[in-house]
């Protein structure tokens, strides 16, 4: 397509940013596949739930203003957790970007944290149609897909891998028509002993 001399400025930057995230989505696979595969994941440090949630949900701001999608987020400031901040990013990116491809009409995504005693719960929420009765209970096996023509079904199995590393687990539910959720825990090890202070809720995008 980059070839046709008839493409505008604008379709050829187009074509061009969207080669080069698909090209690093597929990069990230990759690193994902390989540290599962040699049994080590990376450099676990303190990290600020908020903040990371707040830049991924700030990268797809642009793909939910296309679709008049909006992003909330209820996180607690000072949320820290000891974990490898680029896979558990990639686990935010992945329920969250699911979320906004399963409401191309519009709808609202809402991520909230709740610090419980001894780990932190994570809801990713969507208002779309929810999961497919046919494939709700294969979420987690490789090679699910509800993407007709697309996806490799490899995205929530990686991520669920990813929470299970850091000692937690992750699980869905859903209503027909109704949206789904997809929820997970990590243990509060490394945090800080204070309360984080309450959540107040953000829209990043409309």
């Amino acid at each position: 397509m980059l070839m046709d001399p008839g493409l505008s400025e604008q379709q050829i930057q187009r074509l061009a940013r969207n080669m080069y995230r698909a090209s690093q989505h597929i990069q990230e696979l990759l690193q994902d596949l390989l540290e599962i595969g040699r049994g080590r994941s990376g450099e676990r440090r303190r990290c600020d739930l908020r903040e990371l949630v707040s830049r991924i949900a700030e990268s797809l701001a642009p793909t939910a203003e296309a679709q008049s999608m909006r992003i909330l987020l209820n996180v607690p400031e000072g949320l820290e957790l000891l974990i490898d901040e680029h896979r558990i990013g990639r686990v935010f990116a992945n329920l969250v970007g699911n979320a906004l491809e399963a409401m191309p009409e519009g709808g609202t995504v809402t991520v909230t944290a709740t610090a419980e005693e001894q780990s932190v719960l994570v809801e990713v929420r969507d208002t779309g149609p929810g999961i497919s009765p046919e494939i709700r209970d294969r979420l987690f096996q490789p090679f699910v897909t509800s993407r007709k023509g697309s996806g490799l079904g490899l995205g929530l199995v990686l991520a669920r891998q990813a929470i299970v590393d850091h000692g937690g687990d992750m699980w869905a539910t859903s209503t027909p028509g109704n949206g789904a959720c997809f929820s997970f825990r990590l243990p509060l090890q490394g945090s800080d002993e204070t309360a984080p202070r309450a959540a107040d809720v953000r829209q990043v995008s409309s």
